[in-house]
C-alpha cells in the first residue's frame, strides 16, 4: 500500500467513525427490539426480504416498514447498482446497539376487532 492508499483509508476510516457516532441517537430510537437489531443485522445487500422472512418468521410488510424506518433513518442505504438490496451502513456495535440489551417483541398477535353493527 503506497502512502496516498493509507492516506485514504485513514480518512475513510475517520468519516466512517464520525458518521456512525452521529447517527447513534437516531439509530437507537429506529433499532428498539431485539427482532429489530436482528433483521438490521442481516441487511447485507444481497439477502431479500422474502429471505429475512423466512429465517426470522417476521411478516415481510413489518421486515419493509422496519427497513423503510432504517433508510429514513440514514443506517441502511436503499439497493441501487451493486447491490440489489438494502445494505446497513453500520453494524450495530459501531452504532453503540447491544442487542442482547434489547426487548423484544410480543409474540402474541392481537385480536381483531369487532365493531357491532349499528341498527
Amino acid at each position: 500500500m503506497d502512502n496516498t492508499e493509507a492516506l485514504l483509508s485513514d480518512i475513510r476510516a475517520y468519516l466512517r467513525i464520525t458518521a456512525a457516532s452521529s447517527m447513534r441517537p437516531n439509530a437507537a430510537q429506529v433499532i428498539d427490539t431485539f427482532e429489530k437489531a436482528a433483521v438490521f443485522g442481516k441487511l447485507d445487500g444481497n439477502t431479500s426480504q422474502q429471505k429475512l422472512q423466512e429465517v426470522s418468521k417476521i411478516p415481510q410488510a413489518t421486515i419493509s416498514r422496519w427497513v423503510n424506518d432504517f433508510t429514513e433513518a440514514g443506517i441502511v442505504a436503499p439497493p441501487e447498482g451493486i447491490y440489489k438490496n438494502h445494505r446497513a451502513l453500520f453494524s450495530l456495535r459501531e452504532l453503540g446497539i447491544d442487542s442482547a440489551a434489547l426487548k423484544k417483541r410480543s409474540s402474541k398477535v392481537a385480536e381483531p376487532v369487532v365493531v357491532p353493527e349499528v341498527q
